[in-house]
């Protein structure tokens, strides 16, 4: 329980930085990278190349959705600094959560801007034209209400996480 307690205090912490500047320095994830490996380190008995293993296998895993730019590398560190905090089961549920918190948190802010006709036009306008001329190209969002700040969804999804490990 020590680790989520540490893992949720990253979180707000990358939370509030990437909601106010829209990225999550270096330093957070250092700092975040530092304290995940002395959290477990001094926790478990394990060894050390145990949590470096659980630190670097969510960046290939994740990286599709940096090239597709649904993910910054921010957030894909910070998925790799919590990983180190939690047992693989959690992480993985803890990833699929993200995802869906941000798809209802996008589909929210669309309704309340009433955006969600013409965003769908929009993307399905797109999806035709890379169809029609046989090349890939980036769909680029034009408004501000496109915008979702990922590592609120990940803080959100992660305490989403610690209520399925209590009450179920």
């Amino acid at each position: 329980m020590q680790a989520y307690i540490v893992a949720v205090i990253i979180l707000i912490v990358a939370a509030a930085c990437d909601y106010k500047t829209r990225r999550i320095p270096n330093l957070i994830i250092i700092a975040g990278y530092i304290t995940a490996f002395a959290t477990m380190l001094l926790l478990n008995e394990e060894e050390f190349y145990i949590y470096f293993i659980r630190a670097l296998w969510p960046i290939p895993a994740l990286f599709i959705f940096y090239f597709l730019k649904a993910l910054g590398a921010g957030d894909i560190k910070l998925f790799s600094v919590v990983s180190i905090l939690c047992p693989t089961y959690f992480f993985i549920r803890f990833i699929v959560i993200s995802f869906v918190v941000s798809a209802v948190w996008g589909i929210v802010k669309l309704l309340i801007h009433k955006e969600l006709h013409i965003k769908m036009m929009s993307v399905i306008g797109h999806i035709k034209e890379c169809v029609q001329t046989k090349d890939y190209s980036y769909y680029i969002p034009k408004t501000e209400s496109s915008y979702i700040c990922f590592s609120v969804c990940m803080l959100v999804a992660f305490l989403i996480n610690i209520g399925m490990e209590v009450f179920f």
